[in-house]
């Protein structure tokens, strides 16, 4: 079963983010990447770097990464991480959209459900990092009405000012910050 945090943030916010994950050692890898590709570490330098939609956040230490190659499509042959075998945060980034900021997150498979014989946890040390993710939103970010995003101050202010804060999808609904 996934775990997702469901987010609104600026590339300040997206700054302020990195700056503050730094410490948990994650490197970056896109979502289809070559062989020999080498990933960059989730840092404040790394926001140049980010032209993709999505990322995935890879945590080394907290065991060993499991790709498979992609056999159809416009990405044929690139490598893709096992977001289910790996560990690995999927981060989908907030987007500007028609004046419009569109909703991003962050999800985990940490609870694998299924075969009893072939069932595969993950790490400790993932679960404890996702709690801290979603601790370092809920103490820097905003909450919203209605419930359930996590709202970077920056793009808290701007919604303030007028900017439209929708939650990502053909139907997203409009999100205010809450007072």
């Amino acid at each position: 079963m996934a775990h997702t945090l469901f987010f609104f943030m600026t590339p300040e916010d997206e700054l302020s983010f990195l700056r503050g994950i730094e410490s948990f050692g994650f490197e970056i890898y896109p979502e289809a990447s070559p062989r020999g590709f080498r990933p960059f570490p989730a840092n404040a330098a790394a926001v140049p770097l980010l032209t993709d939609e999505a990322y995935y956040l890879a945590l080394p230490k907290a065991g060993e990464l499991v790709a498979r190659e992609i056999r159809k499509g416009p990405h044929k042959g690139m490598l893709e991480l096992d977001e289910v075998r790996s560990p690995v945060i999927h981060w989908e980034r907030s987007r500007m959209e028609e004046d419009e900021l569109r909703s991003g997150k962050l999800w985990s498979e940490l609870d694998v459900v299924g075969d009893r014989q072939r069932l595969m946890t993950k790490p400790d040390l993932l679960r404890g990092v996702f709690d801290q993710l979603r601790s370092f939103l809920k103490k820097h970010f905003r909450h919203s009405q209605p419930a359930g995003f996590f709202i970077g101050p920056i793009a808290a202010r701007r919604a303030n000012e007028g900017l439209a804060l929708r939650e990502a999808g053909r139907k997203g609904e409009l999100v205010v910050p809450y007072k």
